[in-house]
């Protein structure tokens, strides 16, 4: 989910109206926005061997920095049978599509279209095509007060989130084809940001094995200090909790050193919500994406294992951790 490094004008973004399904699906004038999906695969090739993947797919919409909207896709793969990480980026330049309730994206030969909680990703790496279809298991989730969330020093943000996105379709891996199922995770954020803040964040998706779902949102500064926090519970049958900032915490309980642009970031966290705490394990430790020389960005997402205690009992799943780091770290 992370931003070109431009300046978008002032921070503005949400409002009282809040979000709207299935209108606000589709793109927005917005200076900046972006549909983000992230899943965990699985499956068993004609030979029979298990394949085990996670994924992250990511368009970005900017308007006002060139006549046309300027479009970035972010792609990432980390193969957990093989042991390796691989990412692109593609960029691409069209009318912003002018649609109702859905929204129909591409960037060079990447496309994601969808709409009401049922989405098709069609994405390739050297090694890798991803054609995946995505059914909503549970309504969507408005993540603060109607969809619309404090952003600290960024401003203001709409978001709304699909957290339980059953996922089927084919990865062909290396010429191999798998077919997969699993289960994914669209946030869709738009807004006027101010990105020339300096400012970051940590953000956690979980999809637990006791059927709840979190979104944790750590903002911070550019010293690197937390100065806002957004949390979202889903619960059985897609019913919502927002929580206190005061009642989920995250505690980082290593690091990595990038070895391509020297960024130190969080390896491993402890994550405390209420009634419970969890341990956040990256898959690989190595999940970055350096864009600095397309996007001016660098981050790391990655694909986590967790395991914890939820109301005394024991728990486990999978999420996507994202380290967008302050211009400071």
């Amino acid at each position: 989910m992370v931003p070109l490094r431009v300046s978008a004008g002032p921070a503005a973004g949400g409002g009282a109206a809040g979000v709207r399904l299935p209108q606000d699906e589709a793109p927005h004038n917005a200076p900046d926005e972006w549909w983000y999906f992230s899943g965990h695969l699985q499956g068993i090739d004609a030979a029979g061997h298990v394949h085990s993947y996670g994924f992250e797919y990511v368009t970005f919409q900017y308007l006002g920095i060139a006549p046309e909207p300027v479009y970035f896709g972010n792609l990432s793969i980390t193969d957990l049978t093989r042991h390796t990480f691989q990412y692109g980026v593609q960029e691409d330049s069209y009318p912003v599509p002018a649609t109702h309730d859905s929204f129909s994206l591409h960037t060079g030969g990447w496309s994601m279209s969808g709409g009401s909680g049922r989405d098709v990703l069609h994405a390739d790496l050297p090694g890798y095509a991803l054609d995946l279809r995505l059914q909503a298991a549970e309504p969507a989730v408005l993540h603060g007060t109607d969809g619309v969330i404090p952003f600290g020093p960024f401003g203001s943000s709409y978001y709304y989130s699909w957290t339980s996105l059953l996922t089927s379709g084919t990865v062909i891996d290396h010429g191999t084809a798998v077919k997969v199922t699993g289960v994914s995770w669209m946030d869709h954020q738009w807004g006027s940001f101010d990105f020339a803040s300096g400012a970051g964040w940590d953000w956690f998706s979980m999809q637990l094995s006791n059927g709840q779902q979190y979104m944790l949102y750590f903002i911070r500064d550019e010293s690197g200090q937390i100065v806002q926090t957004i949390g979202t519970r889903v619960d059985h049958g897609g019913r919502v909790t927002h929580l206190a900032a005061a009642s989920f915490a995250e505690q980082a309980t290593g690091s990595w050193t990038s070895p391509a642009t020297g960024i130190t970031y969080g390896s491993g966290w402890q994550v405390t919500v209420p009634g419970g705490h969890l341990t956040v394990t990256p898959d690989l430790p190595d999940q970055e994406l350096d864009l600095l020389s397309t996007q001016g960005v660098a981050y790391w997402e990655g694909d986590v294992s967790i395991q914890g205690k939820i109301d005394g009992s024991p728990v486990h799943g999978v999420g996507y951790t994202e380290i967008n780091p302050p211009a400071g770290s």
